[in-house]
């Protein structure tokens, strides 16, 4: 199969595009005055209505706001969202409030709503490779070409052990076909192989070593495996390949978190969603991140964009209560956890938490659809 080669006039471009990208950042940055924005603007601080005035220089404030590392740091929380698992019943102090010396409220299930790292790479369009190429009419598959296609229905019916028995057969007939070893990565790892799905990928990447997608595989591997830092880099490389594909900086942004970079990983989210501004992930982890920065302003701000973009995720309405709760806004917070409510009637930490926000002063209906 014919193999994908970088665009000469795009590698001799990316050194300016790169300089370019940096200068423009730092422009930014110049001309803004940073603080720490949570609830209303201090002395020298910022707008009301500008929360992320500070976003490309995050760890510097004004000299009017309170330095971040004076704030009293949050609990860490794995910053990925993931409903399958129950979430935490420990109890977790509702953290800095925005609204005044009103103290806070003590929620007992704090964000987020966890789950099993790797989902959130998923997306409709691109979750999996495609086993086949778009041809013309008069196209003859080879021998190897019709096994891939055989191996991609087996894989969408759930059988993964045949599918990766087939794959592997394809591999044998045409060791080039990078595509086979992608399919092989995707498959391997679906079945907890991920030591098999490391090797897939690297055989691909030596192939064809500009392969975004190989290289975006391997490192989800790499991050399944506890190799944080090795898993990175690749998510490094597939994001400097592949410009308009949002979900290496996602990954990029739970590889930091993991590595306990919460400010960096909030510039990776920033990052994917420059790319794709509809991408739901990034806003949603953007905002725990916020939250782990004690910033639920912020927060607030990202899970509504959020719930704009997917008003059905109850794990968008359950953490924006949590980001209203850490701000005094008890009343909304019900409304939050109401909302979520109405979507999973079964959602334990919404149940928990609105009780404990309306003995707050939160009681006011909840919102109606």
């Amino acid at each position: 199969m014919t193999q994908r080669t970088p665009s000469t006039m795009l590698l001799r471009m990316r050194p300016l595009f790169a300089a370019a990208c940096f200068a423009a950042c730092f422009a930014v940055v110049a001309a803004s005055t940073p603080a720490y924005a949570q609830g209303g603007a201090e002395p020298g601080g910022v707008p009301e209505d500008d929360p992320f005035a500070d976003e490309l220089n995050p760890f510097g404030r004004g000299t009017g706001a309170k330095p971040a590392t004076d704030q009293k740091a949050a609990p860490r929380q794995p910053a990925v969202t993931m409903p399958r698992e129950r979430p935490s019943t420990g109890p977790s102090s509702a953290g800095p409030s925005s609204a005044g010396s009103r103290p806070g409220a003590r929620l007992p299930v704090p964000f987020p709503e966890t789950t099993v790292p790797g989902d959130p790479a998923e997306r409709p369009d691109r979750s999996r490779p495609s086993m086949r190429d778009s041809r013309s009419d008069s196209w003859e598959p080879t021998p190897a070409e019709k096994l891939l296609v055989e191996a991609e229905k087996l894989d969408k019916a759930g059988k993964l052990e045949e599918a990766r028995a087939k794959l592997r057969e394809v591999i044998k007939l045409d060791p080039k076909m990078t595509l086979a070893y992608l399919a092989l990565g995707v498959t391997s790892r679906r079945l907890g192989d991920f030591e098999g799905c490391v090797d897939a990928c690297s055989r691909g990447l030596e192939i064809d070593p500009q392969d975004s997608e190989l290289y975006l595989r391997r490192g989800i591997a790499w991050f399944h495996l506890g190799l944080h830092g090795i898993a990175l880099e690749d998510f490094e490389d597939a994001a400097g390949i592949a410009y308009d594909d949002p979900r290496p900086e996602l990954w990029r942004g739970l590889t930091l978190i993991e590595l306990g970079r919460p400010l960096e990983a909030i510039n990776a989210y920033a990052s994917a969603i420059r790319r794709d501004r509809t991408y739901m992930l990034a806003y949603l982890n953007r905002g725990l991140a916020y939250l782990q920065t004690n910033q639920p302003r912020k927060a607030e701000f990202d899970f509504d964009q959020a719930i704009r973009h997917d008003p059905k995720d109850v794990r968008a309405w359950f953490n924006r209560g949590v980001a209203q709760t850490h701000q005094g806004k008890y009343a909304d917070a019900a409304n939050s956890y109401g909302e979520a409510l109405k979507r999973d009637p079964q959602h334990e930490g919404s149940r928990r938490n609105i009780d404990v926000v309306r003995g707050k002063g939160g009681n006011r209906p909840a919102m109606q659809p």
